[in-house]
C-alpha cells in the first residue's frame, strides 16, 4: 500500500462503490484533526477554527445515511449518546434559569462537548497510521510549546510562571503535558511488545538500545521538568494518582515480568523521591533559625521599639511578625527606593510588607540592621512584589514548595484565603458545597451557577467576595447547576458509555479518563474552550482506537494501515 493510500484512504459509498467526492471529504477531516490535535496547546483561534470547519466538512460531506443508521447511530455510539445527554441537560436546566444571557453563552461555549463527538464517532473511521500521526502531532506540538515555553523564560525578565505559555492558560497546558506523557508511555510499551517481538527476546534492554524510545524518554523528562517550572503540583498529584489507579487495574494483564518489575520501580521510585524531597523541604522551611528561638529583644541597635506580633507566622525557619521595626525600615527605605514603603507592588501587597518577608526569609531582624544586608538587586526584587529570595534564587522545587508551605502558613495561623491558590479552592468548595445543600433535587439551572455562587460569597462576607470564580470545582459545578437529578443522569449516561464501548480495557484511554475526572476536583475544566477540546478529542479517537481493535480480535483480520 503506498504512503498516500494509507493516510488518504480511498472512500466507498453506502452501495460499495469508491466516491471521489467521500474521500476528499475523508482527507480534509483527517487534515483538520491532524491541525485540531497540535492546536491544542499553541492556538484558541485555531482550535475554534477547526471545530467549526470540522462541522462544516462533515455536513457538506452528508452521507447522513451510514452516519445515523448504521455504524453512527446512537445504540451504536453510545459515549455519542452521553455526551448528547449532557448537552440535553444543559438545554432542559434553562427553564428554571433567571440569567438566560449566562446560560446561552455557557452553553454556546460548550458546544464542542457535541461537536468533536458528533463529527469523530460518526464519520469514516481513521486507520491506525491516522491516528498514530494525530497523537504523535499532539505530543510533539506540547514539546514545541515547552520549548518556547523555556525560550521565554530566559529572555523575558520577571516573566510571571502563570504567564510561561502564552498560548492557553497553564493550568490547562498542564494537563495537555499530562496526556502526553501519558501517550508516551503508551508509545513506550507497544514499542517494547513490538521490538520483542521482533528481535525473538524480551528485556527493557532492547528499548533501551532503540534511539527512538531513547528520544521519547528525553521529551518525557523534559516534560516532568517544564511542570516544575509551571509549579503545577495539581499535575504532578493527577499523573501520580493516575500512574496508580492504572497500574492496580492492569497489574495481571502485564504478562513480562521485567516489565512488571520496571513500572513497579519507577512507581515506587517517584514516590520515593516525593517523599524524600517534601520532607527535606518542610524541614527545611520549618527548621528554627537562632533568632528564631533565642529571647526577644525589646529595642534595635539604635535603641528604637521592636514590635513583635505573637502569631507565630513562619517562613523559611523564621517568626515573620518578630523583631519589626517600622521606623528605621521608613528610613532605611527612603534611602535605597524612590518608591514610597507604603505603595503597593504589582501583586497589590504593600513595599512594607514585601520588605518584612524578605527580611525575614534572610534570617535578620527587620530594621536598619537588616536593611544594610540587601544589594540593588534585593530592592529590586521588593519592588516588584517578590518578597522572597528563594522565588528567585531557588529552583523550581524549591520555589514550588516554599509557596505552598507559605500558603500553608498563612491560612493555618490567620485563616488568610484571597491571593492563596489552595485557600482559595477551598473556599469556593465550601461556598458551592453550601448553594448545592440549598437547591439539592434539581439544582440551580444553566444560566444561574454564578449568580448564586456570588450571591452565596457575599452572603457569607467571605474573603472572595466580588470574585469572577464560582466552583472551581467541576462535580460541584454540575451539582450546583442540575442537583442531584441532572449530575446522576449525567453520571449513569457516561458510567453506561464506558461499559458499552469497553474503553477501559485500552490502559492509555483508562489513563486519559483518570486525568480528566481528577482534574474535574480542582478545577471547571469542561467550562472553557480548551478544557471541553482536551475532554472530548482524545477520548473519541481513542474510543476508535480501540473499535479496532475489537473488531481485530472478533474477525481475526489486521486492522487498515
Amino acid at each position: 500500500m503506498s504512503l498516500l493510500q494509507t493516510y488518504f484512504p480511498t472512500v466507498c459509498d453506502a452501495s460499495g462503490q469508491r466516491s471521489i467526492r467521500l474521500t476528499i471529504h475523508h482527507a480534509i477531516y483527517f487534515l483538520l484533526l491532524f491541525v485540531l490535535a497540535g492546536a491544542q496547546s499553541v492556538s484558541k483561534f485555531m482550535m475554534s477554527g477547526m471545530e467549526i470547519l470540522l462541522a462544516v466538512n462533515w455536513a457538506l460531506e452528508w452521507d447522513m445515511r451510514r452516519k445515523f443508521t448504521a455504524d453512527g447511530r446512537l445504540r451504536a455510539n453510545p459515549l455519542l449518546g452521553a455526551f448528547v445527554v449532557l448537552m440535553c441537560i444543559h438545554l432542559a436546566w434553562m427553564i428554571p434559569s433567571d440569567n438566560t444571557a449566562y446560560g446561552w453563552d455557557d452553553i454556546f461555549k460548550k458546544l464542542p462537548l457535541l461537536a468533536i463527538p458528533l463529527v469523530v464517532l460518526t464519520s469514516q473511521p481513521l486507520n491506525r497510521k491516522q491516528l498514530t500521526w494525530l497523537f504523535f502531532t499532539f505530543t510533539a506540538t506540547v514539546f514545541v510549546a515547552t520549548i518556547i515555553g523555556r525560550i521565554r523564560l530566559a529572555t523575558i525578565a520577571d516573566l510571571p510562571y502563570r504567564e510561561i505559555i502564552p498560548f492557553i492558560s497553564h493550568i490547562r497546558f498542564s494537563l495537555n503535558v499530562c496526556l502526553a506523557l501519558t501517550l508516551s508511555v503508551w508509545f513506550l510499551t507497544e514499542r517494547y511488545k513490538k521490538l520483542s517481538q521482533r528481535k525473538g527476546r524480551s528485556g527493557i534492554a532492547i528499548c533501551l538500545t532503540d534511539w527512538l524510545s531513547w528520544v521519547v524518554i528525553v521529551m518525557m523528562a523534559s516534560f516532568v521538568d517544564f511542570l516544575l517550572l509551571l509549579r503545577s503540583y495539581t499535575a504532578f498529584i493527577i499523573l501520580f494518582m493516575t500512574a496508580s489507579i492504572v497500574l492496580a487495574a492492569y497489574w495481571r494483564r502485564i504478562h513480562s515480568k521485567g516489565l512488571r518489575i520496571g513500572i513497579a520501580s519507577l512507581l515506587g521510585a517517584m514516590l520515593a523521591v516525593v517523599c524524600t524531597v517534601s520532607t527535606v523541604m518542610v524541614h527545611r522551611y520549618y527548621d528554627m533559625i537562632p533568632l528564631a528561638t533565642a529571647p526577644l529583644a525589646t529595642t534595635t541597635a539604635n535603641g528604637n521599639p521592636y514590635t513583635h506580633k505573637s502569631d507565630g507566622l513562619i517562613e523559611n525557619g523564621n517568626i515573620i511578625n518578630h523583631y519589626i521595626c517600622k521606623e528605621e525600615l521608613r528610613q532605611e527605605w527612603s534611602k535605597r527606593s524612590t518608591l514610597d514603603i507604603d505603595s503597593p507592588t504589582p501583586n497589590e501587597y504593600s513595599i512594607c510588607l514585601t520588605l518584612i518577608r524578605y527580611l525575614n526569609a534572610l534570617g535578620t531582624t527587620k530594621d536598619s540592621v537588616g536593611m544594610q544586608l540587601l544589594d540593588k538587586d534585593d530592592v529590586a526584587a521588593i519592588e516588584k512584589g517578590i518578597a522572597n529570595p528563594i522565588y528567585i534564587k531557588g529552583n523550581a522545587i524549591e520555589k514550588m514548595y516554599y509557596v505552598m508551605l507559605f500558603e500553608y502558613e498563612c491560612h493555618r495561623k490567620t485563616s488568610a484565603v484571597k491571593g492563596f491558590t489552595m485557600a482559595q479552592r477551598l473556599e469556593l468548595w465550601k461556598n458551592a458545597w453550601t448553594v448545592f445543600l440549598k437547591h439539592p433535587i434539581a439544582g440551580v439551572g444553566t444560566g444561574d451557577v454564578v449568580d448564586e455562587c456570588h450571591r452565596q460569597l457575599e452572603a457569607d462576607k467571605s474573603q472572595l467576595a466580588g470574585t469572577t470564580k464560582h466552583a472551581h470545582n467541576q462535580y460541584l459545578t454540575l451539582l450546583v447547576a442540575f442537583g442531584i437529578v441532572g449530575f446522576a443522569i449525567i453520571a449513569i449516561a457516561f458510567v453506561r458509555a464506558l461499559c458499552k464501548e469497553r474503553l477501559l480495557q485500552l490502559p492509555v484511554a483508562a489513563a486519559l479518563i483518570c486525568i480528566i475526572l481528577i482534574s474535574f476536583v480542582s478545577e471547571d475544566t469542561i467550562e472553557t474552550l480548551a478544557g471541553c477540546v482536551f475532554s472530548t478529542l482524545f477520548l473519541c479517537l481513542l474510543t476508535v482506537w480501540h473499535r479496532e481493535t475489537v473488531a481485530e480480535h472478533v474477525t481475526g483480520n489486521t486492522p487498515q494501515q
